[in-house]
């Protein structure tokens, strides 16, 4: 009986034991935990970064990479436009832009692009585009490049009228490019969620459509080739109108945010990025994000 109760006794005190152990330790056991946990979720935030990053720039070249006819000489009249935010154009008047972002207007090429030889004037293609009769589109060939204009469309053809008079019977017996144009403002503005959004509006008419939300800031430059030996060289941080003969390619900055960030930080961490123009942009890691790319129009 009596080692019966002293073994009791053991157990009892054991059990006690590791209680007073598990309770000692529980508590940075919970924390190393809690630590795992985050730095996990901290990975997965800058995995998602790096995908996001991807997306916008995959975005961008799809948006800009046609900024440039598809002729062998482009025409010196042409240009793109990139203005402050501060300077908004009177076609967005009834839009809040973004004040410390850029804006960018100039004409798509080729979002509707095929391959004619030009037999008669009017012409004729069969190629399934979004352009409607009134439209203006270019044709373009090593020798010559002529300004066209869609008389009609059907299911299975398109009627185009280039224009230029005499001039454009020229053009008869070339095979070229036909490419359509459409012209549109890029920029930064609140988007339908509350937060700042990339959007596109065209020039003359239609609604506007919003791209990519969680853009929050956006810096765009010109990459220039002044001599024409197909180089660049230099990279213009001032504002104005730039002739896509000169234009190779754009560098584009951009400020973004995470929707659905995993590491949420009670005190986020701050950083500054310095972009080309000399400005410094404050924005909190890991659920905002900076990067930058670059826009190939012509080879460099």
């Amino acid at each position: 009986m009596i080692k019966r109760r002293h073994l009791r006794g053991s157990l009892l005190i054991e059990l006690l034991l590791v209680c007073t152990l598990v309770a000692l330790f529980l508590p940075f056991l919970v924390v190393a935990l809690v630590r795992l946990q985050e730095r996990h979720l901290l990975v997965q935030t800058y995995q998602d970064q790096q995908v996001i990053k991807a997306a916008i720039e995959a975005h961008f070249q799809a948006q800009w990479s046609r900024l440039v006819p598809a002729s062998c000489l482009v025409d010196e009249s042409l240009f793109l436009t990139i203005e402050s935010g501060m300077s908004p154009p009177l076609r967005l008047a009834t839009r809040t832009i973004d004040k410390e972002s850029d804006w960018l207007r100039a004409v798509d090429y080729g979002l509707c692009r095929g391959t004619v030889t030009v037999h008669s004037n009017p012409l004729e293609t069969s190629l399934s585009c979004h352009w409607k009769a009134g439209d203006h589109v270019r044709f373009s060939s090593c020798e010559s490049q002529y300004q066209g204009q869609i008389l009609n469309v059907s299911a299975h053809k398109s009627r185009i009228e280039l224009e230029g008079g005499e001039f454009s019977e020229q053009a008869i017996g070339q095979s070229g490019v036909v490419e359509s144009q459409d012209e549109f403002y890029w920029y930064i503005s609140e988007g339908k969620g509350g937060q700042n959004a990339f959007w596109r509006t065209p020039k003359e008419s239609g609604n506007s459509l919003e791209l990519w939300s969680g853009i929050e800031r956006l810096s765009v430059f010109p990459l220039l080739d002044g001599n024409l030996d197909g180089k660049v060289d230099v990279l213009d941080t001032g504002y104005g109108q730039f002739s896509l003969a000169n234009v190779r390619g754009l560098w584009v900055e951009y400020q973004y945010r995470l929707h659905d960030c995993k590491s949420e930080r009670e005190t986020p961490f701050a950083q500054d990025y310095r972009s080309m123009r000399g400005e410094t942009w404050r924005y909190f890691s890991p659920c905002q994000g900076v990067g930058n790319h670059i826009i190939v129009l012509k080879g460099m």
